[in-house]
């Protein structure tokens, strides 16, 4: 995202497979999800890209009144990253900045003509002992019970390294 040093960038680009850097074509399955993680000294980045199907259930603009509340419910819990994010206690991070980005959430923006919309997400934390940095915890399975499968992947001081998480298997370590 644009919010991102070039290094975490840079970290990040090197961790796609080939197929990825060159589009997305194929990225999008239902049930499935990203998510990117990059340590660089204090800072950790996660990059989550999920349809918005495992999110909301659809993946139009909203039309109902229960739709609109549905996007607003999914944007108020996604800017709680405390709630979705869990890094080593003993790192002592601490949430910088969360950014979205989906059409969803801009009024008057359309939708992807294809019918399938994602969602962004940049979640930076500062870790005031990034050595204690270990594993991530994550939430997003028990807010979002359509996400069936997280494929991460982390690229830190300590190199790079994948992983597939699920409603069972939610700990990230490295």
């Amino acid at each position: 995202m644009k919010h991102l040093p070039l290094l975490c960038c840079l970290t990040a680009a090197c961790l796609l497979p080939l197929p990825a850097l060159a589009g997305k074509a194929g990225a999008h399955v239902h049930g499935t999800a990203s998510l990117q993680v990059a340590i660089d000294g204090q800072t950790l980045t996660l990059n989550l890209e999920t349809p918005l199907e495992n999110l909301l259930g659809f993946e139009h603009a909203p039309r109902t009144d229960k739709q609109k509340a549905a996007v607003r419910a999914m944007s108020e819990r996604l800017n709680q990253p405390a709630e979705l994010f869990s890094p080593s206690p003993a790192a002592r991070c601490t949430s910088v900045s969360v950014a979205l980005d989906s059409p969803v959430l801009k009024p008057g923006q359309p939708v992807a003509g294809d019918g399938h919309a994602d969602l962004d997400g940049e979640y930076v934390f500062r870790c005031e002992n990034p050595a204690a940095l270990r594993e991530l915890e994550v939430g997003l399975f028990q807010h979002f019970p359509k996400l069936r499968r997280l494929d991460a992947q982390v690229a830190g001081p300590r190199g790079q390294s994948a992983a597939r998480l699920s409603p069972q298997q939610r700990r990230l370590a490295w």
